[in-house]
């Protein structure tokens, strides 16, 4: 294969890939005490960039107030800047019906603050 044929490959190679890496999230979701666990999961599967949802611990519900939801997402960021994307992702997710408020524990398995705080949306 000539030099010509190796770097116009490569040309079409990096049209085809992917401009950010995918972002590893977990969070905690606080859920209305009715919520249906299965059918807000499918919701999030079905909102833009988000390509894996899967539940790590079961639900945690309170007598007749909160259930806790602890999930492990994978999502596929438009830009550079974690916390916008991680804005970004949870504003998604809290405009779903039954979800109060989204708490991230990590981003690419590396506990997250911001101003030394957890990051509650």
């Amino acid at each position: 294969m000539s030099k010509k044929n190796k770097d116009l490959d490569r040309f079409v190679e990096n049209i085809y890939r992917l401009k950010f890496k995918l972002a590893k999230v977990t969070l905690v979701l606080d859920l209305t005490p009715e919520t249906h666990v299965p059918d807000l999961m499918t919701r999030i599967r079905a909102l833009p960039g988000f390509t894996v949802v899967g539940q790590i611990d079961k639900v945690l519900r309170s007598a007749g107030k909160r259930a806790r939801l602890a999930l492990g997402i994978k999502y596929l960021p438009d830009n550079e800047d974690v916390y916008k994307t991680l804005k970004d992702m949870s504003m998604m997710m809290k405009r779903l019906p039954g979800v109060e408020a989204v708490k991230i524990i990590e981003y690419n398995k590396t506990r997250i603050l911001k101003k030394g705080r957890p990051i509650i949306y």
